[in-house]
């Protein structure tokens, strides 16, 4: 995972991109897709289960699954603000149930 003071200011798919080792990743396009989509109708997109790898602490790729949501805050004219970004780790419990 990633210090936050140490990515404050960068790009976000510098910080978090696509598994280099992996083929066919898709992370970034679909979380492009989503912040996209999210800033363009104004509502907030969820998107399905994602495979996106992270670095972890000595810069390796470690495989991770998410359910990623994208909701678009405006100010009181409609301008918008910024996009909420909000992941939650995927567990091989949370699809199992626990088996």
């Amino acid at each position: 995972m990633s210090d936050g003071l140490a990515i404050f200011g960068e790009r976000l798919f510098d910080v978090f991109p696509d598994n280099p080792d992996e083929p066919e990743a898709d992370g970034v396009s679909n979380l492009y897709r989503s912040l996209s989509n999210a800033s363009q109708t104004g509502k907030s997109d969820t998107m399905p289960i994602q495979r996106y790898d992270v670095r972890d602490p000595h810069g390796a790729f470690t495989v991770k699954w998410w359910r990623p949501s994208n909701t678009p805050v405006f100010d009181d004219g409609g301008k918008l603000l910024y996009i909420l970004h909000n992941v939650r780790e995927v567990l091989f419990e949370d699809w199992t149930g626990g088996a």
